[in-house]
């Protein structure tokens, strides 16, 4: 028996659909969630824009919803009615990442999420139908989250949890300084991580009205690339010290560069977004050997680190409100994906 959900189905580059769609019942090892909101992360723009052509699919990884139903013989904590905020991956808890507690490299996951790109649907729909009314999750994939939460918001848990990770990584500590190059969504999930933190946070960004958007949401301070030496500014706020850590929220070139003049020795350079086209660094050896700087990357999160990140939106640790650009219906997902793609926009939260 099947359950009908609408869902946002990517049918072409550029184009959405609304579709009804059949969702299995959830067999072991599964609970059907019903879904209430859904975040457009990059990636799902990727696959509108065709950066990823792969048609037609269902996607959405930044998710919130309701537990509805628990497959036969499946043994989890949650119950029917819990809210819950979705990831996108789960993990086997057999490899050898998952064993050493880095399940977001899981090497089984890693195929089944390869496999997802290919459909074994009637329809030929592919995707994790994120973007869908129902799905059928694995539960290891899934978190509590307070009732307290708006749906619009408990669903920015997971691009909350890969700012959690990566300042984990980096191991930020109390009265460092932390500068984010970059003031989006995902800048902004670093900037509030890192003030949960107790660190100094200054921002840099072009920007204007993002500027103070990062000093409306907590930034101690900003940096104007265009107002003359970037080292300079960040110097006479910092009391003629550099960063000890630059955490990089834009996959571009000069935002990299960037990073390079701010970090002082001994710091550390992250470089949190992906990049497209990837434009190699040029960094003179000697200088990195000689400073002793690190230069690391984080991609997605670990189970640990959503559950952090809940914990941060539901106990008001953190306010996620300016991460969000608008609310748009799922009937209106043609237009959601349109404004998610627009270069000032934040997150679109798709409501389901």
């Amino acid at each position: 028996m099947s359950v009908k959900s609408k869902a946002a189905v990517i049918v072409d580059k550029g184009k959405v659909e609304v579709r009804t769609i059949d969702i299995p019942a959830p067999k072991r090892g599964e609970v059907l969630v019903r879904q209430k909101a859904a975040a457009l992360c990059t990636l799902e723009q990727r696959f509108f824009t065709g950066v990823f052509p792969t048609y037609p699919g269902v996607w959405g990884h930044e998710v919130s919803g309701i537990v509805e139903a628990i497959g036969p013989d499946t043994y989890t904590p949650l119950k029917v009615g819990d809210h819950v905020a979705r990831g996108c991956g789960s993990a086997c808890d057999q490899c050898y990442f998952c064993a050493i507690g880095q399940d977001a490299k899981c090497e089984v996951e890693r195929m089944r999420l390869k496999a997802q790109q290919k459909s074994d649907r009637e329809d030929g729909i592919m995707g994790i139908f994120g973007l869908s009314q129902y799905a059928a999750v694995d539960p290891r994939n899934l978190v509590p989250i307070s009732r307290d939460v708006p749906f619009e918001l408990a669903a920015l848990s997971e691009p909350v949890a890969c700012a959690v990770a990566s300042a984990s990584k980096l191991d930020i500590e109390l009265g460092q300084t932390v500068v984010v190059i970059g003031a989006g969504a995902m800048g902004m999930a670093n900037i509030l991580v890192a003030k949960s933190l107790g660190a100094f946070v200054v921002v840099s960004e072009l920007d204007a009205a993002r500027r103070q958007k990062a000093l409306d949401a907590g930034a101690h301070a900003v940096l104007d690339p265009n107002s003359g030496d970037i080292a300079q500014q960040l110097q006479a706020i910092n009391d003629g010290r550099l960063a000890d850590v630059v955490i990089v929220t834009i996959g571009v070139e000069p935002a990299n560069e960037q990073a390079v003049r701010l970090v002082a020795p001994n710091g550390k350079i992250m470089l949190f977004a992906s990049a497209h086209p990837a434009v190699p660094m040029s960094v003179d050896p000697n200088w990195v050997h000689r400073s002793g700087i690190v230069i690391t990357g984080s991609t997605s999160k670990n189970r640990k680190d959503l559950y952090q990140a809940s914990l941060l939106i539901a106990r008001g640790i953190i306010n996620v409100q300016p991460m969000v650009e608008k609310v748009i219906p799922l009937d209106q997902a043609q237009l959601a994906f349109e404004e998610a793609i627009k270069p000032e926009s934040y997150r679109i939260v798709v409501s389901m």
